[in-house]
């Protein structure tokens, strides 16, 4: 089979155990429903049963490139024991290629000789690798669709969108097969999927671990990341792989980011709103709830945050309380704080920080000139020579890339230098709550319309801009729409409180659900 690892390659796997290479032909197209004869047999010995693996699953290869019982064993036994991790190929893992979602690039690539450093640090911790998940193709998209393997089923959403680009390493998480889903985040890539199917989904600070090993999309932004299906999973797995102590602490202030209308469809803003609410009237009950690892205090109570989410509804003017655009792209880091204390009203430990959609146009601009030069430079090379081996719309995003010039780069970085600055000085020691996507999964019909995708693209990516631009720490809350369909809202925190944020959302989430 074409781009199948030859004998003398698989024999060099360190673990020694059977794995099973799927849909890795370039002639052939596997469809959702596929059904090959191999069942998923990775055997988890754990002693919490949320972190079962589920065994009667066939193997999708929409799902999962190549997987193994397992893949690569745990070095050791340590915190993450019994728990599978699905790797999104991108990652090098030892005694396997690394095929970015595209069957020609996997055909042309050399075997791994050593897993990158965030899959040894996993194994080091106890975690077996079961296999290697499927990406959106150079992970240069955020529906979790590829036209070379068919799109991963989103169980949390059937008929819908899994989300991407993580988009392999989410669905076998959702779909019980696997406990920890690595992936990358440069534009939404962990965040998207996780709110869409319903999973808790980290965003690394920008720089703290490690991207050795990981192909490349832009080094501005890139950064690791994880999905599980449960926030005590999700705590474990952050506390394994940050084991260094966080730079940052968090003040226990908490900011709901209102948001014009346009910005968010109304069923997940309504959703937002009353998770706002149910968490305003449990934390308004405890003034002094634990610090625990967070190290906060979330004494105090929301003013009226069922407001700030629909009033993300409303579209009134922009006063002298909002951060605007011309904060955002000109503002001294001191003159962003100074905004961004105006920007509030206080009450308590939560406020309300009303935030301008120039803004985030302006987050955009930004991010397309400085990740599309940054792409091309990374996949250029291999990119022109194989147009007519790459999905149209992935195609086109390379050719515009490749029209970016290196002044407009050098300015893009000039302007991201001084975003970073004001968005970091808005977040300062605060959490910030938005929602995570501004809509739910699109239908498989829906993303088949090429300009209601765009739209629900640049839409999404508005949102996911903020903390991309500020290379901050994101934390999707998996939360539901009244009609039951997955959404999310995001937790952002200060850089290098990776660690806190888990734990703020840890005990945000139990009085949620109490």
């Amino acid at each position: 089979m074409r781009g199948q690892i030859p004998r003398e390659a698989s024999q060099r796997h360190e673990n020694r155990h059977t794995d099973h290479h799927v849909g890795e032909s370039s002639t052939a197209t596997p469809t959702a429903n596929s059904t090959p004869t191999t069942n998923i047999g990775y055997t988890a010995n754990m002693t919490n049963t949320v972190h079962a693996v589920n065994r009667t699953s066939a193997i999708d290869p929409t799902i999962w490139r190549v997987v193994g019982t397992p893949l690569v064993a745990a070095t050791r036994p340590g915190p993450l024991s019994g728990m599978g991790v699905a790797v999104k190929d991108l990652y090098a893992v030892a005694g396997q290629r690394v095929g970015v979602g595209n069957p020609a690039y996997l055909a042309d690539a050399p075997v791994q000789e050593h897993s990158a450093p965030a899959v040894q640090r996993l194994l080091d911790s106890g975690a077996d690798v079961i296999g290697i998940a499927r990406t959106d193709e150079f992970a240069y998209s955020l529906a979790g669709v590829n036209a070379h393997y068919g799109t991963p089923p989103n169980p949390r959403a059937p008929g819908r969108v899994p989300g991407g680009s993580s988009s392999g390493p989410a669905s076998a998480v959702a779909a019980g097969q696997a406990a920890i889903g690595l992936g990358t985040d440069t534009a939404g890539s962990i965040r998207i999927p996780s709110a869409y199917q319903g999973l808790w989904g980290l965003r690394t600070t920008h720089g703290r671990i490690s991207r050795e090993g990981i192909h490349p999309l832009s080094g501005s932004f890139d950064t690791v990341g994880w999905m599980t299906r449960d926030v005590q999973t999700m705590d474990a797995v952050t506390q394994a792989m940050l084991p260094d102590r966080d730079s940052a602490a968090l003040s226990g202030e908490v900011a709901v980011c209102v948001l014009p209308r346009q910005m968010v469809d109304a069923d997940v803003a309504e959703a937002f709103a009353r998770s706002c609410e149910r968490m305003r009237s449990t934390m308004a009950d405890a003034h002094h709830h634990t610090k625990a690892a967070a190290n906060i205090a979330a004494d105090g109570a929301v003013s009226e945050a069922s407001d700030a989410a629909t009033g993300a509804g409303e579209d009134s003017a922009v006063t002298d309380t909002a951060v605007t655009a011309d904060t955002a792209g000109t503002a001294t880091a001191k003159a962003a704080a100074k905004a961004a204390t105006k920007a509030t009203a206080r009450n308590g430990t939560w406020e309300e920080l009303t935030l301008d959609s120039d803004m985030f146009d302006g987050f955009l601009d930004i991010f397309s000139v400085v990740r599309g030069y940054e792409a091309w430079q990374a996949n250029g090379g291999w990119v022109s020579g194989h147009f007519d081996a790459i999905a149209p719309d992935i195609a086109q995003r390379f050719r515009n890339d490749a029209l970016i010039d290196e002044t407009a780069y050098r300015q893009g970085l000039e302007r991201l230098e001084r975003s970073r600055a004001m968005v970091r000085s808005l977040v300062s020691d605060r959490v910030l709550l938005m929602p995570t996507a501004a809509t739910v999964a699109p239908t498989l019909t829906e993303q088949d319309d090429p300009d209601t995708a765009a739209r629900t693209r640049k839409q999404t990516m508005r949102l996911t801009s903020l903390a991309g631009i500020g290379g901050l720490p994101a934390l999707n809350m998996p939360i539901a729409t009244a009609q039951g369909l997955p959404c999310g809202m995001c937790l952002i925190g200060p850089a290098g409180s990776d660690k806190a944020l888990v734990a703020f959302g840890k005990e945000l989430y139990q009085r949620l659900s109490a």
